[in-house]
């Protein structure tokens, strides 16, 4: 036990049988590698033994009172939108209001996805919705997605969604190599603003309706899938383009415009804070065979992590604890106000045996993420 919560042995092993044998159309096999296994337990043990007797499962009053600021940010931005005539303050409200829910997304609702805000999963699941209302991405798709695939085959190709093939970026060695790379690494930050309309739009459709991501929705009701959706696209849309048009004093194309813009830098937000965490020039990726990978799972998400300012307050309280992005991995049935006391172990742990563990400040880890890129656009390297 780790405070109120069991985490089970071989905790990867309970995940595959339990639905992705049945889901994904590529399940590759990670080793069993005794070393690696007994690596894991150790960080297990100390774990347990260094935060005995604290509540680690569930969200506690840091949580609630971090994710309750960043929703009154939410909310006093929102309102101003409707008491202004100056078209200036009226965007930058608007956009305050959109990356301020984002962060509320970041402290609320991916903890929800993974029912680590509330003991009682309907409870999970309201605040899940709520949380993803003010940038649109379908929370119940994002969950599944979100779940099912980077947070267990993170950088393997043909498992985890993150790395499939995109028109516009190499993103892996193994993705084939056009012109347009070669400057990928300039033009990238001109796709990521693109990133939440994309999803909003597009992405979340074709989750939704594809068969290719028939795996990523099988065990939840067809029926249920489709309310849901078409009830969080309505409420999203009615209250970041309906409401301002109704009851705001700005012409249509206006709004329309604050309302892309916004989302460009939403994005922008969205994807500094993340998009490191996995493509960084030292990370490592992988297509699997017949004999598997090369790592155990734990030892894997190591080698495929990268933590930013994880000993940083601010840069918790900014993103949710992805920036302890390891220990979310390592650990993602705790809530994530714990990760940084987990962070701490698994840096004494990795030093201890000599294995991987990638730690910058954010402003490095971008760095890194372009260095990336540029390598990747390169025919050669």
């Amino acid at each position: 036990m780790v405070g109120d919560y069991e985490i089970e042995d071989h905790f990867f092993k309970k995940l595959f049988n339990s639905f992705l044998n049945q889901y994904h159309m590529e399940n590759p096999k990670f080793k069993s590698v005794a070393y690696e296994i007994d690596i894991y337990n150790t960080l297990r043990k100390r774990v347990k033994r260094n935060l005995a007797g604290k509540q680690l499962k569930y969200g506690g009053v840091s949580f609630w009172l971090k994710g309750l600021c960043w929703l009154l940010v939410t909310y006093i931005s929102y309102t101003l939108l409707f008491q202004t005539d100056n078209g200036l303050l009226f965007w930058i409200y608007y956009v305050l209001f959109q990356m301020a829910g984002l962060l509320v997304g970041f402290s609320f609702g991916h903890d929800a996805s993974h029912n680590t805000a509330f003991k009682n999963k309907k409870a999970n699941q309201v605040l899940h919705f709520f949380s993803f209302l003010t940038f649109g991405i379908d929370p119940l798709l994002w969950g599944l997605r979100h779940i099912r695939s980077p947070h267990l085959y993170a950088n393997v190709e043909g498992s985890d969604i993150d790395i499939d093939k995109n028109p516009f970026l190499r993103l892996a060695p193994s993705h084939p190599w056009t012109k347009k790379h070669a400057i990928q690494h300039i033009y990238a930050p001109f796709v990521y603003m693109l990133a939440l309309v994309y999803s909003v739009f597009m992405g979340d459709w074709i989750y939704l309706f594809s068969k290719d991501y028939k795996w990523m929705r099988s065990g939840v009701s067809k029926n249920e899938m489709l309310i849901r959706f078409f009830l969080f696209k309505i409420v999203y849309f009615s209250l970041v383009l309906a409401l301002p048009l109704l009851y705001s004093n700005f012409s249509i194309s206006f709004v329309v415009i604050t309302y892309l813009s916004s989302s460009a830098f939403t994005s922008l937000l969205f994807v500094v804070m993340l998009v490191g965490t996995h493509f960084f020039d030292e990370a490592e990726y992988y297509e699997a065979d017949e004999n598997g990978l090369e790592s155990s799972w734990a030892v894997h998400q190591l080698k495929t992590s990268c933590d930013w300012n994880p000993n940083n307050a601010f840069a918790r309280f900014l993103s949710g604890g992805s920036n302890c992005h390891a220990a979310h991995h390592l650990f993602p049935n705790i809530c994530h106000t714990n990760y940084h006391k987990i962070n701490s172990i698994i840096e004494e742990i990795t030093k201890e045996y000599g294995l991987p563990y990638h730690k910058k400040s954010l402003f490095a880890m971008m760095k890194s993420h372009f260095k990336h890129l540029k390598r990747m656009g390169k025919l050669y390297y």
